[in-house]
């Protein structure tokens, strides 16, 4: 059953990245929360991996981007795009929750009560209600530092693979737009 598990997992992430593995273990890593017993190494490395890895890309995205940004407001838009809330959002966007190894108390309550909750805050809540799971951003990051690492440490591959999962990207007018 693991066996087939691990396949599906495969199929989807290359379905949703188009990102291949090299070594599908880096993968299943990246789906395992550190709640299972360690047959195998849970996320919790690559997810922190994958944080900086992923703050860097949008860093660089926004900085071309948006080059009338002060430094000011491309660290709020940076802040907004990789915070917590918005890769939670983009785990129940792709159902990345559903291939998650994990054994926490709770944890299909809080996500659909996190999935209900984004039905009202359609973009971003900016932290103001929405009471969001961190495991479900970590599973999005530790793909992220799964997929870099894979990738012999390319940051052009990965944001290749990750770029159309993260969209849509809050831009400074609709940043502003959530603030006002």
């Amino acid at each position: 059953m693991e066996e087939q598990n691990f396949e599906q997992r495969e199929k989807i992430v290359k379905e949703i990245t188009g990102y291949e593995f090299n070594n599908p273990d880096l993968l299943h890593q990246a789906f395992t929360h550190p709640s299972v017993p360690q047959n195998w190494a849970s996320n919790d490395r690559m997810e922190y991996l994958g944080d900086a890895v992923l703050n860097q890309l949008i860093a660089k995205e926004h900085y071309f981007a948006y080059p009338d940004l002060d430094s000011g407001g491309l660290t709020r838009l940076r802040s907004v795009n990789v915070d917590t809330e918005k890769l939670a959002r983009v785990a129940i966007k792709y159902n990345l929750h559903d291939h998650l190894r994990y054994q926490i108390h709770l944890f299909k309550e809080q996500v659909e009560a996190f999935r209900n909750a984004t039905l009202e805050y359609p973009l971003h809540s900016l932290g103001f209600i929405i009471n969001t799971p961190k495991v479900l951003a970590d599973i999005v990051e530790a793909l992220i530092g799964a997929i870099y690492i894979d990738s012999n440490f390319s940051m052009d591959i990965t944001w290749q693979a990750v770029k159309d999962l993260l969209q849509p990207l809050i831009t400074p007018a609709t940043l502003a737009t959530l603030e006002d």
